[in-house]
């Protein structure tokens, strides 16, 4: 039998608590070899484009592919999860949701190893609906005080922090400005699809940790050249990915201000191959692009999770 589960469906199933655990512990078997990633690809057409990424946990005994279409409808996102021994399909799932809360648990688990464990001021540049999730995952995995948010539209931006502000049981300020959510932040995390830089930096205290989680493409630049040449420390969530997405981060490679020999991925963090952060003055950067292999443990966790509380719809397919 095969498990199909809409958005709502996911939502029901699992939020940031339940997904933090499950992609640290993929993190972690990557590290061992234990899984693998399947870097995203692209189809583009005339009128949009197809992409496909996935992954297999051999510790799980799953493998799985997402397939994502963007258009002038805008998105639409889906997971196959597959069983790795018999090849039978075991879920099929609306992929919207899944994203956001895999988007958001990789940056939780990033800021538990690169991040000081105390963060009296968080900025959050962008508003929209994968911020939300950020944050939650954010003050999940450290103390987080006052959080500052920015966005190009006052209003959505003032209706963000204050919905977040009574969610999060703290202060969560409507930024004027992008630097204003910036300077004297410990931790910064971009989640806007900014086609130029939204994080200066000049800008920057001494002992932050920036989480590019924003635009994956080329032409990109989340970040300026000086964000990465102050980093003392620079790490991906992909390697292999990276060349293919992160416009930024390629354009100081080509001038000689930075080397991709400088960055390490985090699943090395995670199993103690390489060091997070080691002192707390260090600036680090972290470039988190979302990962096949991710989108594959949160499938994982979904399909257990609506077997469990009977969720979705069975069918003999």
């Amino acid at each position: 039998m095969t498990r199909f589960l809409t958005d709502a469906d996911v939502d029901r199933c699992a939020g940031i608590p339940e997904m933090l655990p499950a992609i640290e512990s993929m993190m972690a078997n990557y590290g061992r070899g234990e899984a693998a990633n399947l870097t995203r690809r692209k189809i583009h057409s005339p009128n949009g484009y197809l992409a496909v990424m996935g992954g297999g946990l051999f510790y799980d005994g799953v493998f799985g592919v997402k397939t994502f279409t963007f258009t002038a409808n805008g998105y639409s996102f889906q997971v196959s999860l597959y069983d790795a021994a018999s090849g039978r399909l075991l879920l099929y799932t609306q992929a919207n949701r899944l994203g956001q809360l895999r988007t958001g648990s990789t940056t939780g688990v990033a800021l538990r190893m690169l991040a000081s464990a105390e963060v009296p001021r968080l900025g959050v540049i962008g508003t929209g609906n994968q911020a939300g999730d950020q944050l939650r995952a954010a003050c999940a995995v450290r103390d987080v005080g006052e959080i500052y948010a920015y966005s190009r539209n006052a209003e959505r931006r003032q209706a963000f922090a204050t919905r977040m502000s009574e969610e999060l049981g703290r202060p969560v300020i409507a930024a004027d400005a992008n630097r204003d959510a910036v300077a004297d932040c410990a931790v910064v995390i971009g989640i806007a699809p900014a086609a130029t830089p939204v994080v200066q930096g000049e800008w920057l205290a001494a002992g932050a940790t920036v989480i590019g989680a924003g635009p994956t493409t080329p032409r990109s630049h989340e970040v300026d050249d000086e964000v990465l040449t102050r980093a003392s420390r620079l790490f991906l969530d992909s390697l292999e990915q990276a060349p293919l997405e992160c416009g930024d981060i390629n354009a100081a490679v080509d001038r000689g201000l930075i080397r991709w020999s400088q960055f390490h991925e985090l699943r090395h963090v995670a199993v103690g191959l390489v060091p997070g952060r080691t002192a707390p003055d260090e600036i680090i950067y972290c470039k988190l692009m979302g990962t096949g292999l991710a989108d594959v443990a949160a499938a994982k966790l979904v399909l257990d999770r609506s077997e469990q509380l009977n969720i979705g719809v069975e069918v003999d397919f």
